[in-house]
């Protein structure tokens, strides 16, 4: 569906398998997910360097050390409040009945960070943001 908050260039992140697409946030999404991606990214980055410094390769090393039952809680309100932006009636309990891979939240991380301000899309700059 294509409107004012979902046009046709919009990013996408698979969840469940399924393409939803993630418009620029709002405040009403950003008041939460920008603390939250402000919280995981430092730690999804220092796992990476720590497993990658172990000689560690694969996702799997470097998820072991930072994914405990907070940062996942933490992934799936961030891809929750993502998703509503383009789905305001998507059910909370909808959400976390889905089949949705550990990876899959993981790799909606960069999507969502650039859609909620944190990323400069390519070719953007400071003035351009407004």
């Amino acid at each position: 569906m294509t409107n004012k908050i979902t046009p046709p260039d919009t990013p996408t992140i698979v969840l469940a398998g399924r393409a939803w697409p993630i418009p620029r946030l709002a405040p009403r999404q950003n008041r939460i997910v920008v603390p939250a991606l402000l919280e995981l990214i430092p730690r999804i980055l220092r796992a990476r360097d720590e497993a990658a410094a172990a000689g560690e390769t694969g996702g799997f090393a470097q998820v072991a050390r930072y994914l405990d039952t907070a940062a996942y809680d933490r992934l799936t309100e961030i891809a929750f409040l993502a998703l509503t932006r383009a789905q305001p009636d998507l059910a909370r309990a909808a959400f976390e009945d889905m089949p949705i891979d550990t990876f899959e939240l993981i790799g909606a991380v960069r999507v969502i960070a650039l859609q909620a301000g944190l990323i400069r899309r390519a070719g953007e700059t400071d003035e351009r943001r407004g």
